[in-house]
């Protein structure tokens, strides 16, 4: 095994640099540890230009093409390609983390949330309204990403003279866990019968409200608002529900009333 000391963010950065995106290639430096990126711009120079460099250039792009050559000439002897991160393996770390997910209505709407297009964006939509498992997951995916690291290291024959601890992925607590159902189940339930009886109001020409009364504890209320999924005034007796809260609720509805017309 080839001991090498890395930088480990310039590493991680390597792995998920977005290809299309970016337009970068990474490598890495077997004989310093270092990571040297290249854009297609200095690479495309080096096809189009041959060995001579344009005098006119500037200092900072001279050095990047001679850098870029000295990659070239020492490719997998000196020079190693550093892989992107595949998007299917981040996906896969969703499905794995939904498994580890407690609470079933939660985990449900996980499993749905990924189940399209948009999966990512999705997914990242519902754990922010629960806040324990959104910093559970960061760490979840931040071990995925670093043991996959790791493991690409070790395909290639290099072994960390500043060794890396991956992060443990923290347990709710039990108390914490029922205390979240408890509220988050408070919430839904609360949504879902202010949907159930609520009704379709012109306020203008061109536009239609959901309202209902507000009849309901203020706190959770609140919590919905917060969310998003009402609109309140203090004075008025009732509200309004908004697109966001119309779609939860409706998925509310299929969860815990599916046979219902």
């Amino acid at each position: 095994m080839r001991k090498l000391k890395i930088d480990w963010v310039d590493l991680e950065a390597a792995f998920h640099t977005e290809m299309d995106i970016m337009m970068m290639r990474n490598f890495l430096d077997l004989e310093t540890g270092e990571i040297i990126g290249i854009s297609d711009e200095i690479a495309n120079y080096l096809e189009l230009e041959g060995e001579e460099i344009e005098p006119g250039l500037s200092v900072w792009m001279q050095e990047e093409i001679k850098k870029a050559r000295q990659v070239e000439e020492g490719y997998r002897t000196r020079y190693i390609r550093i892989p992107e991160e595949d998007s299917h393996e981040a996906y896969r770390d969703m499905e794995h983390f939904i498994t580890t997910v407690r609470d079933d209505r939660l985990r449900d709407r996980l499993w749905r949330a990924i189940s399209g297009r948009g999966a990512f964006r999705y997914f990242r939509d519902v754990l922010a309204e629960y806040p324990a498992e959104r910093e559970r997951w960061l760490v979840f995916s931040d071990r995925c990403s670093k043991k996959r690291i790791l493991e690409w290291l070790e395909s290639v024959g290099i072994e960390l003279i500043n060794p890396l601890e991956l992060p443990e992925v923290p347990e709710l607590a039990t108390a914490e866990v029922e205390e979240t159902d408890d509220k988050e189940l408070l919430e839904d339930l609360t949504l879902l019968l202010l949907y159930l009886s609520s009704w379709e109001e012109q306020s203008a020409p061109d536009l239609t409200v959901r309202r209902a009364w507000k009849g309901y504890l203020f706190e959770v209320l609140d919590a919905l608002e917060e969310k998003g999924y009402i609109g309140q005034s203090r004075r008025a007796k009732s509200l309004t529900l908004t697109e966001e809260g119309v779609q939860r609720a409706r998925e509310l509805a299929a969860f815990y009333i599916p046979d219902a017309r």
